[in-house]
């Protein structure tokens, strides 16, 4: 376990993801540009680098926060970043709109959030 991230973990939802899609680790390679050597290093234990850990996340669908174990390093998201992460990671928008809808949803969330009690 390096710097607290725990890389079997991550490695073992991966093997679910691909038995789930009925995948082979060669085809997670061609598909996300992964080296297999890469993919063997981590079936060893080895951790990911930060690109290999990003691509290899955003195919599985998980947050690779989720995998550090380092409790005071793992603070809760706050719903507007959360929500204007998506609006920037939509295919559908351009960046001048996510940023326009961004302006409009901060502006919004602030008028009508409530004060923590």
């Amino acid at each position: 376990m390096r710097k607290g991230f725990n890389a079997s973990a991550f490695y073992e939802v991966l093997a679910e993801k691909l038995a789930a899609r009925d995948m082979t680790w060669s085809a997670l390679s061609r598909q996300t540009g992964v080296t297999s050597s890469t993919l063997s290093r981590m079936a060893q234990g080895r951790g990911p680098d930060a690109a290999t850990l990003a691509v290899l996340s955003a195919w599985a669908g998980v947050n690779p926060a989720d995998f550090v174990l380092i409790p005071l390093l793992r603070t809760k998201t706050e719903p507007i970043a959360e929500i204007c992460t998506l609006l920037r990671a939509d295919p559908n928008l351009a960046p001048e709109a996510a940023q326009a809808l961004e302006a409009i949803v901060q502006i919004t969330y602030e008028r009508f959030r409530q004060p923590y009690v």
